[in-house]
């Protein structure tokens, strides 16, 4: 056993919150207000708009039977292009327009389908002109309804097709499509059992209704005082309620079944093209690959009315490695991982399984090629290979034994997707492909993805490959370690430059990282698993060159943050190398003292290489460390503990700023702090459940000695949360996204628990309010709201990896600090539904030999949790 292992977290209270619904003071948008101004104009404006769309529509139609196209479209399905005020308009009334929702869009713009020749829209209209019904005002929040298809260019087609779509296609072109399609049927919220009124409520009903009564001239009159629901009553409306759900269940399983029959028909049999994949479904969509002739897709395009994203297959090829010099070694025995070792599966383009350095860690019967035209599992890419240097990097980490005895943490499977040319062939759909090889290596928990796109993810929607990674995750406790992406030497593409494009445009490293064509690539956007960029490992000049950056700096290929919807990524950096400068030139060269070591393919011999393949499996060697060290552990708490031993370098430890995130995440992982303290050092961790109505408190307790008046040095304390939910796609933001989310908040040094534990169970509903008592809170790096923390307009709760840290002199800390886990509602209307999460909290005395391990853990012995109901 460790001699300082990392510690159980003590709960002391599990917090139950009835949602009331929370009077806020609405700020009108001014669109919407001119609306309400202008009733009679605004109500003409949609009206024209809706019989102008109609009209559109029929045209469309009647065009492609001139044509003599087969009429496969319905005219009474229109599609529409609408916003809304995205302030003050909940999207799913949208219903109760008539309108099915397809995808939300940035700014409030909103892609629907029609089907009932607008007639719920024009009560809707009505309603709104006659001042009559509870929705009379709901119009003014509709914004506009918008002309014209060229939406459906800017809005469902990636940028590089809706480029080549612009510029003209062919009939007879041949594309390779990815194609996703809603497919939603909205579901009431689960019942809430009703309580009864208190006092002061009823007390408060009667003033304001005496008040209008009296104003009526009316006599007094009040109601009964609304007693709690009974129980069966309760039980009965849940009753009719999960009859409900399962009546939607069935209705949309038939949905998805139709929409994806219709496809196949649409794509085969009409068109004569081909499916590529399987559909790969999630809760209110499905994603495939296709291949279409041009006109099939241009037909699509502009008739099919479910579908919200079109991409040409995203182009996955890995830059090769330099034709360095192998490097021999002198003897050394490398041993087979002991029995109770992990398996970590590898997702490359294979690797030299009969390697010195390899091969006592290859598990035989896991090793299978997905490249249907090279029938080989070796790692056939030139120059080294990049499957063996991953799975070397996965073994040794850092440190690539030379000489003696070595003895891996873990196996390794062997999954090749990646072909002798180091690409992924277009017949592999990720999404699928990804389900496949979880299936095919069943058993296995860590999965290292070194493969991305060559350009940047899109910050509309999630991707289908990052969306399926998410959704298995959650549903079998995995953990995926990623690759955040290279930026290429030279650019492919004008909208896509490289390192000297940017270099030769007059966009200096490191300025050049934070444009938007730099951002982490596909599918490093995804939220359960670990996005890993690069560092460098040391500068370097001669007479001629001049390396980037310098240790511990971000490597000039590095692709950068932020993530989707504003998240935190890359969520860590590792040690990946970095590129060489020509001094009077743009050429970009590499060198061993600024390369990374890596085991090379080809012989048994090391080499040197670059990139953020090479930084991810780093991050996976700790991983594989402490799935051995705590095999009966979750992937989650892995993940939170990777992410609490990451620390950023010197240079921006102290001073973080929303550039270090971008570009460093939350630090450089530490292999000694993830799996083990210090007597400087301790580590509280907890694995457990919450329901977006619940909230876990824990305390621990801080020893008299290290609170002592006459002390003054630095603890930090770092706390990491982790968690996984259920994902969709045709929604924005991480709330929506999510079926639920958690966030985590930190007692004031001066609060007691019980006075934090009312405060949090008060504003569960409200994770950005800080506490407000600016002497006694702690100064967060991050913080829950945008002008909190030390790092300005960043939030932690708008990532799914919440790390925050703070520094608190010794003599001011409280008798006890106090922790909460806090869950809340996503786009689940079951809010009695588990979200799983690990929790880690670390206290460590900086600069000075102070021992704490000893003095805290005797101090926090765990007690049995309290429950309590807060309404």
């Amino acid at each position: 056993m460790a001699e300082f292992p990392h510690l159980i977290l003590k709960q002391k209270l599990k917090g139950t919150y009835h949602f009331r619904g929370i009077p806020m003071e609405k700020i009108i948008q001014e669109q919407t207000l001119a609306n309400l101004k202008d009733r009679v104009g605004h109500a003409s404006n949609l009206q024209n708009a809706s019989l102008a769309i109609k009209q559109a529509r029929l045209d469309f139609l009647n065009e492609r039977k001139e044509k003599g196209l087969p009429d496969i479209f319905s005219e009474e399905v229109v599609p529409v292009f609408l916003q809304i005020d995205p302030y003050d308009f909940d999207i799913e009334s949208l219903r109760g327009f008539g309108i099915e929702i397809i995808s939300e869009e940035f700014d409030g713009y909103i892609i629907g389908a029609n089907a009932d020749n607008f007639r719920s829209l024009g009560e809707k209209i009505n309603a709104f002109l006659s001042q009559t019904t509870v929705s009379k005002n709901q119009a003014a929040k509709l914004w506009q309804i918008i002309l014209g298809d060229q939406w459906r260019i800017e809005h469902i087609l990636s940028p590089d097709l809706g480029e080549k779509y612009n510029q003209g296609i062919a009939d007879d072109d041949e594309l390779i499509l990815d194609i996703s399609v809603a497919c939603y049927l909205k579901v009431s919220d689960r019942p809430v059992q009703i309580a009864a009124e208190s006092d002061e409520k009823y007390a408060d009903y009667k003033l304001k209704s005496a008040k209008r009564q009296k104003l009526a001239g009316r006599p007094l009159k009040f109601r009964k005082q609304r007693p709690a629901e009974s129980d069966q009553q309760f039980a009965q409306k849940v009753s009719d309620w999960e009859v409900e759900v399962e009546r939607i269940a069935l209705e949309k399983d038939q949905l998805f079944m139709d929409r994806q029959d219709y496809l196949t028909n649409f794509i085969e049999k009409i068109y004569g093209g081909e499916l590529l994949s399987s559909f790969v479904d999630l809760d209110d969509s499905f994603a495939f690959r296709a291949r279409m002739s041009g006109l099939a897709f241009k037909d699509f395009v502009k008739g099919y009315p479910y579908v919200f994203e079109i991409s040409e297959n995203d182009t996955i090829h890995i830059e090769k490695g330099n034709a360095d010099p192998d490097y021999d070694f002198g003897h050394i025995e490398i041993l087979a991982p002991s029995d109770d070792s992990p398996i970590v599966c590898v997702m490359d383009s294979g690797f030299q399984e009969e390697h010195i350095l390899i091969e006592n860690a290859v598990v035989p019967e896991y090793s299978k090629n997905y490249v249907n035209y090279e029938n080989t599992t070796a790692d056939m890419v030139d120059d080294g290979g990049h499957g063996t240097k991953v799975a070397g990097a996965i073994l040794y980490g850092n440190q690539i034994p030379e000489t003696g005895e070595y003895q891996p943490n873990c196996f390794l499977a062997n999954a090749r997707i990646l072909d002798k040319d180091n690409g992924l062939p277009w017949n592999l759909y990720p999404p699928e492909l990804m389900e496949r090889i979880v299936d095919d290596f069943a058993g296995i928990t860590i999965f290292n993805l070194s493969v991305t796109t060559r350009g940047p993810s899109r910050s509309a929607h999630m991707s289908a490959w990052a969306s399926a990674i998410d959704k298995l995750a959650h549903d079998g406790d995995l953990l995926f370690i990623i690759a955040a992406g290279n930026i290429p030497r030279k650019g492919f593409h004008p909208a896509r430059p490289g390192i000297s494009d940017f270099i030769k445009a007059g966009k200096p490293y490191p300025l050049y990282l934070s444009e938007l064509s730099s951002r982490i690539s596909n599918p490093a956007q995804s939220l359960f698993g670990i996005t890993v960029g690069s560092i460098c490992l040391s500068d370097y000049e001669d007479a001629d060159r001049i390396s980037f950056g310098k240790r511990e700096e971000v490597s000039s290929f590095s692709r950068s943050g932020p993530g989707i919807w504003g998240c935190i990524k890359p969520d860590i950096v590792e040690f990946g190398g970095d590129f060489l400068m020509e001094k009077n030139g743009h050429r970009l060269t590499q060198h061993n003292q600024v390369s990374t070591a890596l085991v090379r393919a080809g012989g048994n011999r090391t080499g040197y290489g670059i990139g953020t393949s090479f930084a991810a499996p780093k991050v996976t060697h700790i991983a594989a460390s402490l799935a051995k060290k705590l095999p009966n552990e979750s992937a989650l708490l892995y993940k939170a503990l990777i992410i609490q031993s990451a620390r950023l370098p010197e240079h921006a430890f102290y001073h973080p700023t929303v550039s270090t995130l971008n570009l460093l995440g939350y630090g450089i992982p530490n292999l000694n702090r993830a799996t083990e303290n210090s007597a400087h050092r301790i580590t509280f961790t907890t694995e457990d459940t919450l329901t977006p109505n619940e909230a876990n408190l824990y305390a621990v307790s801080i020893p008299a000695e290290l609170r002592r008046p006459g002390d003054n040095f630095d603890i930090l304390v770092e706390v990491t949360l982790t968690y996984t939910a259920v994902p969709r796609r045709t929604r924005k933001r991480l709330k929506s996204y999510l079926s639920a989310w958690l966030s985590w908040e930190c007692s004031t040094k001066g609060e007691p628990f019980e006075a934090f534990s009312a405060r949090v169970l008060k504003n569960m509903d409200k994770p950005e309010v800080e506490p407000n008592d600016e002497i006694g809170s702690i100064k967060w790096a991050i913080s829950s709201a945008t002008n909190w923390g030390t790092v300005k307009d960043v939030k932690r709760q708008d990532s799914a990896t919440q790390k925050d840290w703070a520094i608190i002199k010794s003599n001011q800390l409280p008798e006890e600090l106090c922790f909460a886990v806090v869950g809340h509602k996503g786009w689940e209307k079951d809010i009695t539904k588990d979200i799983p999460f690990a929790l880690a909290i670390s206290f460590e005395a900086l600069g000075k030999e102070v021992e704490i391990y000893k003095e805290i853990s005797l101090l926090n012995s765990i007690e049995v949790p309290q429950e309590v109901r807060a309404f």
